[in-house]
């Protein structure tokens, strides 16, 4: 078993320094040098970007459909644009309520909800919300 071991450790000695290498270490060496106030932070600001990105993406997204649609299929087209916005807004308030209806029959109410409830908040960014 070691002597498998020794030969993994041999062949990642013997290859050539990539790109991905030092990308791997810059990342790592920001990980270890940051505190959670730093991450928050950083959070904070991306989402910012994020948000700044996506308001501009929606008008432009219409505008991109009338100018590059048919003549024929050009209303459809701008009226399906508008309607999968509100049914975005429609599914996301669904999957938050399924989520927590999962959570609250799988969790009875007890002194530890809380973590309970910091899961469920964490599955409802997983799935965007």
């Amino acid at each position: 078993m070691a002597i498998e071991q020794m030969g993994v450790l041999k062949a990642l000695d013997s290859t050539k320094t990539q790109l991905y290498h030092f990308t791997t270490i810059v990342i790592t060496g920001m990980g270890f040098f940051t505190d959670a106030y730093d991450i928050f932070c950083i959070s904070i600001i991306t989402k910012f970007w994020l948000g700044f990105g996506i308001g501009g993406d929606y008008p432009l997204s219409a505008t991109i459909m009338s100018e590059y649609g048919n003549k024929r299929t050009r209303g459809g087209f701008i009226a399906a644009v508008f309607a999968m916005q509100g049914m975005g807004i429609l599914f996301g308030g669904i999957v938050g309520i399924v989520v927590a209806s999962i959570f609250e029959k799988t969790y009875p109410l007890t002194r530890t909800l809380v973590s309970h409830l910091l899961m469920c908040h964490n599955k409802l960014i997983m799935f965007g919300e």
